[in-house]
């Protein structure tokens, strides 16, 4: 099968790329390497050395003999270019990972707001645009956020995709109806993922495409068994408060002797996925032939939901850690009921995902012993602030907080 991966480059797309090439695919990576200059701009560098795309591909070649093709296209903004390369290559599925990806960044500044905005939205209408003009057969498969559902008190489980509701008109009389449940994105960020499913709904009714969209979780971990062949294979490893999943900054704390740092009460419910089982996920969904017609498949592409001092927990008894309650930058709830239904991937045969508890967590201790030297510690402690919590002029202690 053809395949081409947008965002190739980056955090999920590498490991992507080599997983579906190594499975006999023929890949074709499409990426602007924006990832790559905003860490330099940040300077908040990756934790693992990252070669080039150019010597990560020559590299794969060599230890394969397998091929992977590139292509540097903005696509966002270089539409004629994207779908150039998609008419030349013809694929039969394009995997969408092409996007800024971190809420924090997305909160920063009125310019990286606008950014991540401008570039998520685009980029998802120029895919989809490009697919409609030179074959609707051409199946996507699209990561989005399972945080475009917000963490607010929920008392029921979230379903995957839509679901039957009974609602009540003004005459009391009952109905049922059909949707998803209303999102509720809590960065701008999310907030793109959310209008995103919008374009994907809209292009699947008006003409018919074959979509399939992940809502996934925090990914945890680095390699897969594809990025750990080779140290030129590397995946990234950020442990930054931008771009940083908790689970990096946790192990690179204790790795430290820092304390680990729990934002407020550490009560917060959050979904977790290895990035071995995204991997697996997204060639199951590529796979998977056709969605249902003219709807968006959606499936949630998580293992397990855990709040974050659980994670706190896990990672101070594997490594002698002490944890630290900091004051909150966000505004978010810190006790919240949070379940969301999984079923889906199970009934494709994705059904032994690994969990927190699989003791992958040496992978990440590992990676951060072998790289102490190369930690930037002034970079772990969250600036951003966004919500109410930007805006207050005062600051409650931990001692009100906890």
């Amino acid at each position: 099968m053809k395949v081409i991966v947008t965002g190739g480059d980056g955090f999920c797309g590498w490991p992507t790329s080599l997983h579906l090439s190594n499975a006999g695919h023929e890949v074709l990576i499409i990426d602007n390497l924006s990832r790559r200059s905003i860490s330099q701009t940040l300077r908040y560098e990756s934790l693992t050395e990252l070669h080039s795309i150019r010597r990560r591909i020559e590299k794969w070649h060599e230890l394969t003999g397998k091929r992977i093709q590139f292509r540097k296209i903005d696509i966002a903004y270089e539409f004629e270019s994207l779908a150039q390369t998609v008419a030349a290559f013809d694929p039969d599925s394009i995997v969408h990972l092409a996007a800024q990806r971190s809420a924090p960044y997305s909160m920063m500044s009125v310019e990286s707001g606008n950014y991540t905005l401008s570039n998520n939205i685009l980029s998802a209408n120029n895919v989809l645009r490009a697919i409609e003009q030179h074959n609707r057969d051409i199946k996507l498969v699209h990561l989005g956020s399972i945080g475009v559902y917000g963490y607010e008190d929920r008392a029921f489980e979230i379903p995957e995709g839509k679901s039957e509701y009974t609602a009540v008109d003004s005459n009391n009389e009952s109905y049922t109806v059909q949707g998803q449940i209303p999102f509720n994105p809590t960065s701008l960020y999310h907030l793109s993922k959310s209008q995103i499913t919008g374009l994907l709904n809209y292009y699947t009714q008006c003409f018919g495409l074959n979509i399939t969209d992940l809502y996934q979780g925090i990914v945890w971990g680095t390699q897969t068994a594809e990025t750990n062949s080779c140290k030129e294979l590397s995946n990234r490893f950020d442990y930054d408060e931008i771009y940083g999943t908790v689970l990096n900054r946790f192990v690179v704390q204790a790795q430290l002797g820092l304390p680990i740092s729990v934002y407020g009460k550490g009560q917060q419910t959050r979904a977790f996925i290895h990035i071995q089982d995204t991997v697996k996920c997204i060639e199951t969904a590529v796979n998977n032939g056709a969605s249902q017609k003219n709807e968006v498949e959606v499936i949630h592409q998580i293992s397990e939901t855990r709040t974050v001092k659980s994670v706190a927990d896990h990672v101070s008894r594997l490594l002698n850690g002490t944890i630290n309650h900091i004051v909150n930058p966000r505004e978010e709830l810190e006790e919240h009921r949070y379940r969301l239904a999984s079923k889906k991937f199970k009934e494709l045969g994705m059904d032994n995902l690994s969990t927190l508890a699989d003791d992958l967590l040496d992978e990440i201790q590992s990676v951060a012993s072998k790289n102490l030297h190369r930690i930037d510690t002034t970079c772990i402690a969250p600036k951003v602030n966004w919500g109410k919590v930007a805006r207050s002029s005062t600051r409650k202690t931990m001692a009100n907080v906890a």
